[in-house]
């Protein structure tokens, strides 16, 4: 376990380092940090999804959901952006990073009366880090400086499937493309600036998978309660791996491309539940992840992850005329463990979230903002404890198109 040896050292009292680049240093384990999926409503609700069948929001979580999503609307487009600061702080350090870009992009439409489509585009996971530690001994006792930097991640295009089976049953099927780059790179310069050496790994990934989800409504005049289940098989990341090794004057010292199926995402299984009353949305998932059979490159002994979360939503009268009152107030909570050990340490991801939805005037579209306050590592054994301040803009589009009128 090369690289959790390195990270223990790099964090120990007697290192000076500094991550100077966007990202979670944590990613640069595996194929990085992997991203929570996120719709618009479930971004202010602690990520709450699975058990949530809203007519007004789209699931990406859950393809099942999707049945009854448009109403009046037979077309909804979604599209968000994000902004985030995190603080990374070890026992005598503390660094802030910055970061942003596209959080969601999804079309959903209406073949039919039983049969939904969402065509999205979602990142998947993130790789960037970039951490020098000023005093690495190797052989000899020399001592080099060391810079480890990473960049890029995988996203994924999906295109998920809802079946109205009975008039409370759906089945649904999502299937990704998930691709991308990640780059890995390690520079080690002598105290004496008379040598040094960089070692470039780069990971070009190309794969497909396929989840499915259930979802089970139930309808009452007044109120309603809803049921969601998710599973994921698990998916083999095969792809190439290219590793080059090169002296200071570039001087190609070892170079090799290969197959590599290192990576292993293991089954998923997730369970959901809300109700739902004319204002109130409550929502809470419990999801299960087998990382024991999971495989991550060269990290080994890795730990069954359960995730867990709440949210709400309030809206006072979303058919009101009144402009405040269709306002939508949201909040939630999750926690999570890490299916990594560093340093023989386990630690936990969480966090707290609140939204707001502000429709459109003379439209069924929204506006949608989300604060996200998350929180993952610990500073046990010299680790890097991370606390994040993430902003979420999402709009939706409803329009009614290609529906011929019944009168004329």
């Amino acid at each position: 376990m090369r690289k959790i040896i390195f990270l223990s050292l790099l964090l120990s009292p007697l290192a000076v380092c500094a991550q100077n680049s966007a990202g979670s240093v944590y990613s640069m384990f595996g194929i990085g940090e992997l991203k929570t999926p996120v719709s618009v409503q479930s971004a202010g609700m602690g990520f709450t999804s699975i058990g949530m069948s809203n007519p007004n929001f789209v699931n990406i979580v859950n393809p099942a959901a999707n049945a009854i999503v448009g109403g009046y609307f037979s077309h909804v487009f979604d599209v968000g952006i994000y902004l985030n600061n995190t603080q990374l702080k070890t026992n005598s350090a503390t660094e802030n990073v910055g970061n942003g870009g596209i959080s969601q992009l999804s079309y959903w439409f209406r073949f039919n009366n039983r049969w939904t489509g969402l065509f999205g585009l979602s990142n998947f996971s993130d790789v960037g880090y970039n951490i020098v530690d000023n005093n690495v001994l190797v052989s000899n006792n020399n001592e080099y400086s060391v810079n480890y930097y990473g960049s890029g991640g995988l996203n994924n295009i999906y295109f998920s499937n809802s079946f109205l089976i009975t008039k409370n049953l759906s089945l649904g099927a999502k299937f990704s493309f998930i691709f991308g780059n990640i780059f890995k790179n390690e520079v080690a310069t002598s105290a004496q600036g008379s040598s040094a050496f960089n070692v470039e790994n780069s990971i070009h990934i190309m794969q497909l998978n396929a989840d499915f989800g259930l979802n089970y409504l139930i309808q009452r005049p007044n109120h309603q309660f809803n049921i969601g289940l998710i599973y994921d098989n698990g998916t083999h990341m095969d792809g190439n791996t290219e590793s080059s090794i090169s002296s200071s004057d570039l001087e190609i010292i070892y170079d090799e491309t290969e197959y590599t199926n290192d990576y292993f995402l293991p089954q998923k299984v997730g369970f959901g539940t809300s109700f739902r009353n004319k204002k109130v949305l409550v929502g809470t998932d419990v999801e299960f992840r087998q990382w024991s059979k999971g495989k991550l490159g060269d990290e080994q002994d890795l730990k069954d992850t359960w995730r867990y979360s709440l949210g709400l939503e309030f809206t006072p009268d979303f058919q009101s005329q009144d402009f405040a009152k269709r306002m939508s107030f949201r909040t939630g909570a999750y926690v999570e463990n890490s299916y990594l050990e560093v340093s023989n340490t386990s630690f936990y991801r969480w966090g707290i979230t609140a939204g707001l939805g502000i429709p459109m005037p003379h439209s069924g579209s929204t506006i949608n903002i989300s604060y996200h306050r998350k929180y993952n590592g610990t500073l046990k054994n010299d680790l890097i404890y991370e606390s994040t301040n993430e902003f979420t803009l999402n709009v939706s589009i409803r329009e009614r198109w290609f529906v011929k009128s019944k009168y004329q």
